[in-house]
């Protein structure tokens, strides 16, 4: 049985390290959150944006949730709080 050839793995060209997507999100969002346009402009270099706009909406999802079971409400009524619009 012939072994399977393997790709090498990618290299990041020097002085840059790899993210994965849910880092670059992270720091994204953070970034936004915090004002700092040339932190979330580096980060939105890290993904492709559709990767970066997954991972954001990822982090969107857990943070609904997690606040949801802190304050013991939905994640709806919690969503439509955050964004101040008023409980369907």
């Amino acid at each position: 049985m012939e072994e399977a050839r393997q790709l090498p793995e990618p290299v990041p060209p020097a002085g840059r390290q790899q993210h994965n997507l849910f880092e670059a999100a992270a720091t994204y969002v953070a970034a936004c959150a915090e004002d700092d346009h040339d932190r979330s402009a580096e980060a939105a270099r890290w993904v492709s944006p559709d990767a970066l706009c997954f991972g954001v909406n990822e982090l969107a999802c857990r943070a609904v949730v997690a606040l949801a079971r802190e304050h013991d409400e939905t994640p709806q009524h919690m969503a439509r709080k955050l964004l101040n619009l008023p409980v369907a």
